[in-house]
């Protein structure tokens, strides 16, 4: 590892507080969405559809960033080439040489459905989006992933 540790570490450390205030704001926000979502008539559900699947959005790109800033500062690597995103995230629940696993192969497994949810998200029109499954993902994210994360 370099031989500013500490800075380094510092740097890390106020970047993933920043970071994980965000998302803590994103995922208070779950709660109203699902309800609001549930009680819209089929006309209105659209606009709860495209605010769930932003807040997903926003959600995994939070954790990426924090993912690229360990693979960045700790691991001085970043995975290269079509696939990085999954090899970073895999990378994350893989210990090194410089570091522990981040997060455990379990909660990796659960991100998996985050990120395709985010490659989805970006390649499809709102409206085709499907209520059902939005909630399914954001319950998810409120009753333990989240939690599990910031852990």
């Amino acid at each position: 590892m370099r031989k500013n540790n500490t800075r380094i570490i510092k740097y890390l450390i106020e970047s993933m507080q920043q970071e994980i205030s965000s998302m803590d704001e994103i995922c208070s926000q779950i709660g109203l969405l699902i309800n609001k979502g549930e009680q819209a008539d089929e006309e209105s559900k659209i606009f709860y559809k495209r605010a769930a699947g932003s807040i997903l959005h926003d959600f995994y790109t939070g954790v990426e960033k924090i993912f690229r800033e360990i693979a960045i500062k700790i691991d001085e690597s970043l995975p290269k080439g079509e696939n990085w995103h999954i090899e970073l995230l895999k990378s994350m629940a893989t210990a090194n040489e410089k570091r522990d696993a981040v997060i455990s192969q379990e909660l990796m497994e659960k991100l998996k459905q985050y990120l395709g949810f985010r490659h989805l998200f970006r390649n499809i029109y709102g409206m085709e989006l499907e209520w059902d499954k939005l909630k399914t993902l954001l319950t998810k994210i409120r009753e333990n992933i989240w939690k599990r994360f910031k852990v």
